[in-house]
């Protein structure tokens, strides 16, 4: 079920205050579902099929011979058809245009993995600051519950509005440090100038995502 108007509209006030927000659900359930789906087949090519490859962002583990999977870099060119052409949905531009407050368009797709246990922390960084404020937006799509103990994204607050040099570990220790859990089916909502990052999963339960950059047609592409 759609997240009601007046939510979209506490959600956008947040993210232009905070720089991000969790708009609730958009994708009716057996559309999170089919992507659910289709995001565990491409873990399996990855984990039980030996697929290697460049898109396949990976890590070795000392005395293991698995690597971890965290990440499948340009989704919407992978072969998990038809659950891939779900990407395209409308109520997922007009979100994003919500947020940047103008005409949006998808400039990077993906697929963010937290393996149980064996998943790393994400280091606290800026997506980008070649853009302004309010300009290009992350969208997350939740496919698990995500909180600190599977390692759901973590935010400083309105750091998004900070200068393009602002120090990022600085930022970090000056915080305040705000983790955004979420449920299945939610759809998060980050600036990509926004300073984030993201704990260990540590309860056993998979934490995975699908994040879609849509940005201003108007602003530079990522570096």
């Amino acid at each position: 079920m759609t997240a009601p108007a007046h939510h979209r509209a506490t959600a956008v006030e947040q993210f232009r205050r905070d720089g991000f927000a969790n708009a609730g659900a958009v994708l009716p359930p057996e559309a999170v579902a089919r992507l659910k789906e289709g995001a565990v087949r491409l873990i399996a090519a990855f984990t039980d099929e030996g697929l290697r490859a460049d898109d396949y962002w990976n890590f070795p583990v000392e005395g293991d011979e698995r690597p971890v999977l965290y990440r499948v870099h340009n989704l919407e060119k992978q072969d998990w058809s038809p659950e891939r052409e779900l990407l395209h949905r409308e109520e997922l531009a007009e979100l994003a245009a919500a947020f940047v407050g103008g005409p949006v368009v998808p400039t990077a797709y993906a697929l963010v993995l937290k393996e149980p246990y064996r998943a790393a922390e994400v280091p606290w960084h800026r997506d980008r600051v070649n853009v302004g404020p309010h300009t290009v937006c992350n969208l997350s799509i939740c496919l698990d519950d995500a909180g600190p103990q599977n390692g759901c994204l973590e935010a400083v607050p309105g750091s998004h509005l900070l200068p393009d040099d602002a120090e990022v570990p600085e930022v970090r220790a000056s915080g305040p440090v705000v983790a955004v859990p979420a449920r299945e089916g939610d759809v998060v909502v980050h600036d990509v100038r926004l300073v984030h990052g993201s704990g260990q999963n540590t309860n056993g339960a998979w934490r995975r995502t699908i994040v879609i950059e849509y940005a201003d047609p108007a602003a530079p592409p990522a570096p």
